[in-house]
């Protein structure tokens, strides 16, 4: 395998997060009149969490293809590799935000049951 980051690679640490984040958002409030009706909030919790690990996933490749970058961009140099190398800088600190984003927004299914309004 090449050293240098692939093109999807860079892309899937700048997007997984915020698709993740907003994914997460919607699916659970489709699924709460569900697990108000069946008095289960387990589905709330699961889909939080994949999303959850889909985002340290994204955040982790990011964060490899930067370290593996940082060798090889020259610095202040506007060719490949050091817009390669901020590409996956900005993906590490978008999927960092898009966790904790997600985090926040399943707090609330921890303290409010799904009937809650």
């Amino acid at each position: 395998m090449s050293r240098s980051a692939t093109l999807s690679e860079l892309w899937a640490g700048v997007l997984i997060g915020p698709v993740a984040a907003l994914t997460q958002l919607e699916i659970n409030y489709a699924l709460v009149l569900w697990a108000c009706s069946h008095s289960r909030s387990w589905p709330l919790h699961l889909v939080s969490l994949l999303l959850l690990g889909f985002t340290v996933f994204a955040g982790f490749l990011a964060y490899k293809n930067w370290r593996r970058l940082a060798d090889l961009a020259a610095e202040d140099s506007g060719d490949t590799l050091s817009r390669s190398r901020f590409m996956a800088a900005v993906g590490t600190l978008i999927s960092a935000y898009m966790a904790l984003v997600i985090a926040a927004q399943w707090v609330p299914v921890f303290i409010y049951g799904p009937c809650q309004r």
